[in-house]
């Protein structure tokens, strides 16, 4: 049996999302010989072929879930997927997932997220990272979800712990998460008729079926804007915006203004402007 393997997904609309996430991966030693597969949610045979030239493996999803006739669009497959990607991609010991509009800095979240799963099936981060600030619509979303998807009583239950992201998870083949993943999945499907239900429900089907997990810092999945980061020239790093000031392993630019400009501070004092997508990036490295 292999031992990992790395999945993302998505469109053609995607695509350079998911071109700059791989490149990100593959260039770091660490990293640059796992397995890559790829859900394929509607790439064309150009972007296909050249996924191929790199090595990926790529899959087309099907609805295992009773999703919707009306929410059945291809761009919405993969949040069903990703709940089955051990039969998609079979023979893999565990399944690290890695969101298109995710980038790699660092591969120390590789090792964190495959030696969580191993240890307790599965691993994910909480969103409580330094400087964390999520607005009233932020928290009206998650927990109006939670209560719509799971009733009043269980979804208040959860709405007190904190949230996760799993815009980057990892699961181990054996885990009961991918069982119960799909069964509050289709709880949360049957009830409200929302597909983008994938996150709820596994945050529902870990504190409500008492599923071992591993939580891990946001540093692993950091979310810049609900904090923005600081830039450590020294090192040419972004890092967490409180002392210590660790680097960041992934980047993840999660919502609908993936390249908006950030205003980031040098830790030696001073700021600059640049979006923190992975080619921005690029021209401060060197």
């Amino acid at each position: 049996m292999s031992r990992e393997i790395i999945i993302t997904g998505g469109d053609a609309h995607f695509f350079p999302w998911m071109i700059a996430a791989i490149s990100s991966l593959r260039a770091h030693a660490e990293t640059s010989a796992i397995d890559l597969g790829i859900i394929d949610q509607g790439l064309t045979h150009e972007q296909r072929a050249q996924l191929n030239t790199l090595g990926c493996k790529i899959v087309q999803p099907e609805w295992t879930l009773p999703v919707p006739q009306e929410a059945r669009q291809l761009r919405n497959i993969g949040l069903v997927a990703r709940t089955a990607l051990r039969d998609y991609f079979t023979g893999y010991e565990v399944y690290l997932w890695f969101d298109a509009d995710a980038w790699m800095q660092t591969p120390e979240f590789v090792t964190a997220y495959v030696e969580g799963a191993r240890q307790r099936g599965a691993a994910v981060v909480t969103e409580n990272g330094p400087g964390y600030r999520k607005t009233f619509v932020d928290l009206k979303w998650w927990t109006g979800n939670m209560v719509a998807s799971f009733s009043i009583l269980a979804g208040l239950r959860c709405s007190f712990a904190t949230s996760i992201n799993i815009g980057v998870l990892c699961l181990k083949d054996d885990a009961p998460h991918w069982r119960e993943w799909q069964r509050y999945y289709t709880k949360a499907l049957e009830r409200t008729g929302k597909v983008n239900m994938d996150q709820h429900a596994l945050f529902a089907a870990i504190h409500l079926g008492q599923l071992s997990t591993t939580f891990l810092p946001a540093r692993f999945n950091w979310l810049p804007h609900l904090s923005c980061p600081v830039w450590n020239a020294e090192k040419k790093l972004l890092c967490e915006p409180a002392a210590p000031h660790r680097p960041l392993s992934v980047i993840h630019l999660a919502g609908p203004r993936k390249d908006r400009p950030y205003e980031v501070a040098r830790l030696n004092g001073g700021t600059f402007a640049t979006s923190l997508t992975y080619p921005a990036m690029q021209p401060h490295l060197v």
